[in-house]
C-alpha cells in the first residue's frame, strides 16, 4: 500500500542517512585530530588513563628541566674547581722554583700572589642562579651543604612521588667565610700573643722550640725544633693536629677545621725531619695565606718551604677528589635526564597505542563512509520520489 502521509521508505532511508553522516563525522574528526579518542565519551577508560599519562608526563618534563638546572649549577662549580686546580698546580711549580737556594723568593711570592687571586677569582665567579658552590658562608641563614637536584617523577598505587639526586658540597668549596669557625680554628692554633708561642703544638714540642711566622698571620707559620727535640716528637705533634690523634688538639677545633673550612682556607701541617733525624721544622699555613717572601736559603727556610710543597700536595689532592665529585654528579645527572627523556618517550608510546587513529583504516572509512552517503542520498531520493507516482492515477 502506497501512503502519502507515511513514506516507510524514506524514513529508512534518511535514518540510515543520518548513521552514516554520524559516523562520517566521527572518522573526518579522527583524520583532522589524529586521535581515535578524543573525550571520555568515545572511550572513557583509555580517556582516563591517557589523561593521566600526559599529566606525567608534564611532571617528568619539569623533572627533567630541574635537571638541567642542577647540571647547570654542577658544570659553572667544575668549570671553577678546574680553573683552580689549574692555578694551584702552578703554585707548586713557583715553590719547586723557590726551592733553589739563590731563587729570588720575594718575587716568586708576587707570582704565588697571582696564582692564588686567580683561585679566589675562579671560585667567586662560580655562580649560577644565585648559588655558588665554592664560596660559602655556612653561618648564612638557611645554608645547606647539601644540594638536592630534581632527578625524577613517579607514580605507584599509593600516591605520586619526587626522587632527588644530593651532592654534599662540604668536600667542593673552596672557601667558607664562616667567621665563628675561623676564630675557634685560629684560637686554638695560635696564643693570644702568636708571635713567638707555639699554640696548640707548643707542648707536643717543648720548650726548646721557636715559632716563626712566614707573613705574619696567626694562620701561616713554621716550628723550628732545636737537637733536643726529636723528629718523633715533632711529627706526633703534626699527627696530633691533622687529628691521626685525638692527643694535643681541641677535638671540635680539629672537626671544625677539616669539615666546616674550605680546600683554600683549612689549616694544614707538614713536617719535614733534619738531616741527622734530631729535629726539623713544622709548618702550619693555609693555602691562602701562605707566604715564602721572608724565607731565605738557609736549611731551615728550605724545609718550611719543603713543607709548603707538601701543603700544597694535599690541597692538590683535595681539589682532585672535589673535581672527581662534580664530575661524577655532572655524569649522573646527565645519565638521569636521558633516562626522564626515555620515560616520556615510553609514556607517548602508551598514550599513542590508547587513543591514536590509524590513519591508514581511517582514510579507507572515510572513503567508503563517503560512498554510502552518496548511496543513501539517492536512496533517499528514490523513496521520495515514489509518492510523484501517485500522481499517475488520477491523470485523465
Amino acid at each position: 500500500m502506497t501512503s502519502l502521509t507515511t513514506n516507510t521508505g524514506a524514513m529508512v532511508a534518511l535514518q540510515t542517512l543520518r548513521n552514516i553522516n554520524q559516523g562520517l563525522d566521527a572518522t573526518n574528526t579522527h583524520v583532522s585530530t589524529g586521535l581515535r579518542i578524543n573525550s571520555a565519551q568515545d572511550g572513557a577508560a583509555y580517556w582516563s588513563i591517557a589523561t593521566t599519562t600526559r599529566s606525567d608526563n608534564g611532571a617528568l618534563g619539569a623533572a627533567k628541566d630541574a635537571l638541567a638546572l642542577g647540571k647547570s649549577s654542577v658544570d659553572v662549580a667544575k668549570t671553577g674547581m678546574d680553573e683552580a686546580l689549574d692555578a694551584l698546580k702552578q703554585v707548586k711549580n713557583l715553590l719547586v722554583t723557590a726551592s733553589s737556594p739563590d731563587a729570588d723568593r720575594s718575587k716568586i711570592q708576587q707570582e704565588i700572589k697571582i696564582q692564588l687571586d686567580r683561585i679566589a677569582g675562579a671560585s667567586s665567579s662560580a655562580s649560577t642562579s644565585g648559588n655558588n658552590w665554592l664560596s660559602v658562608d655556612s653561618a648564612a641563614t638557611g645554608y645547606n651543604a647539601t644540594k638536592s637536584v630534581v632527578g625524577s617523577f613517579s607514580r605507584s598505587a599509593t600516591g605520586v612521588s619526587i626522587d632527588t639526586i644530593d651532592i654534599d658540597t662540604s668536600g667542593v668549596k673552596l672557601y667558607d667565610s664562616n667567621a665563628a669557625v675561623t676564630t675557634y680554628v685560629t684560637t686554638e692554633i695560635n696564643s693570644a700573643t702568636a708571635t713567638t708561642a707555639a699554640g696548640i703544638l707548643e707542648g707536643a714540642l717543648g720548650a726548646g722550640t721557636t715559632y716563626t711566622q712566614a707573613n705574619g698571620s696567626n694562620l701561616s707559620g713554621s716550628f723550628v725544633a732545636d737537637a733536643a727535640t726529636t723528629s718523633a716528637a715533632i711529627k706526633a705533634a703534626v699527627d696530633a693536629f691533622t687529628g691521626t690523634t685525638a692527643a694535643g688538639i681541641n677535638a671540635t677545633a680539629d672537626a671544625n677545621n677539616n669539615s666546616n673550612r674550605g680546600i683554600m682556607d683549612k689549616v694544614r701541617a707538614a713536617f719535614t725531619a733534619q738531616a741527622d733525624g734530631t729535629g726539623g721544622v713544622v709548618t702550619v699555613s693555609t693555602i691562602k695565606d701562605m707566604d715564602i717572601s721572608k724565607l731565605t736559603g738557609s736549611a731551615d727556610d728550605l724545609m718550611k718551604i719543603s713543607n709548603y710543597m707538601s701543603i700544597v700536595d694535599e690541597a692538590l689532592g683535595d681539589m682532585t677528589d672535589a673535581n672527581t665529585t662534580l664530575g661524577a654528579n655532572a655524569a649522573r645527572i646527565a645519565s638521569q635526564s636521558n633516562f626522564a627523556q626515555a620515560l616520556i618517550d615510553a609514556n607517548d608510546r602508551a598514550i599513542g597505542a590508547l587513543v591514536d587513529a590509524d590513519m591508514e583504516a581511517e582514510s579507507t572509512k572515510l572513503k567508503a563512509l563517503q560512498t554510502q552517503q552518496q548511496l543513501a542520498i539517492q536512496s533517499l531520493s528514490i523513496a521520495n520520489s515514489s509518492t510523484q507516482n501517485v500522481l499517475s492515477l488520477f491523470r485523465s
